[in-house]
């Protein structure tokens, strides 16, 4: 299942065009309604994902974390309790059985030779925020994610980094070069100049201006925040580890 469900690969950032499903319940009405779930990557964080039921004819799929909404869903049909999905972009295929309280979908995701237990639950997903974080919630989040880039402590920095942009850095010993390759730039740093907290639609953009023993002049270090807190865009000031959607 390499690079992902919804595009392949990951960092191309190219996105699934078409969308086949092919899905059989019953009663039709016990299908309608959103639906979410996620399905474990090996050596990769999850991805979250959102299928929306308008009517038995009409849905669409969401993958929450790498930023792709209103996917289209081709075709429909109910008849029993046996879903079945298939995206042929990525030669990938779904099986589940809807419980009969009409709750959960539990079924596998298979790819590439490999099969993944991927289970739907309805209703919306709770970790799915789509609300910017408050300013000081952002400024002391950007402050601390900056002491612990510092002073090395790469482990629980790298927990506070969204799943994209973990994906983008590929391991934590990436970040760990990432770190050893600016410090030998830049030094220490020395001084803090400024510190601003922006809006970005539903980021939240720390930025802080320092000077560093080995610097000419002020450098800019960045960290946005996802709704959820994360970080997903980390720069420092041309040295940059983000995700475009």
């Amino acid at each position: 299942m390499a690079g992902g469900l919804i595009k392949k690969p990951m960092k191309s950032a190219v996105l699934l065009a078409t969308l086949w499903i092919t899905a059989v319940f019953a009663p039709a009405q016990e299908v309608s309604g959103d639906w979410h779930g996620s399905v474990e990557v090996p050596n990769d964080a999850p991805l979250r994902l959102a299928l929306h039921v308008a009517n038995p004819n009409t849905a669409s799929v969401d993958s929450a974390d790498e930023g792709v909404t209103a996917l289209p869903v081709d075709s429909i049909h109910v008849n029993g309790a046996k879903v079945q999905f298939e995206i042929k972009s990525v030669a990938g295929v779904y099986q589940g059985t809807l419980m009969p309280d009409g709750s959960r979908i539990n079924g596998t995701w298979s790819q590439d030779g490999g099969v993944w237990p991927l289970n739907w639950e309805k209703g919306e997903d709770p970790a799915n925020k789509t609300r910017a974080i408050p300013a000081d919630d952002a400024k002391q989040r950007g402050q601390t994610c900056a002491k612990l880039f510092y002073e090395g402590k790469l482990a629980d920095l790298w927990l506070r980094l969204s799943p994209v942009l973990q994906q983008a850095f590929g391991s934590e010993k990436h970040l760990a070069e990432f770190h050893d390759q600016t410090l030998r730039q830049l030094g220490a740093e020395t001084r803090i100049l400024s510190e601003s907290v922006t809006s970005a639609g539903e980021m939240q953009v720390y930025r802080r201006t320092a000077e560093f023993q080995r610097s000419q002049g002020a450098v800019a270090v960045e960290f946005a925040f996802d709704p959820r807190g994360m970080i997903a865009v980390f720069s420092i000031d041309g040295a940059e580890m983000s995700v475009s959607h």
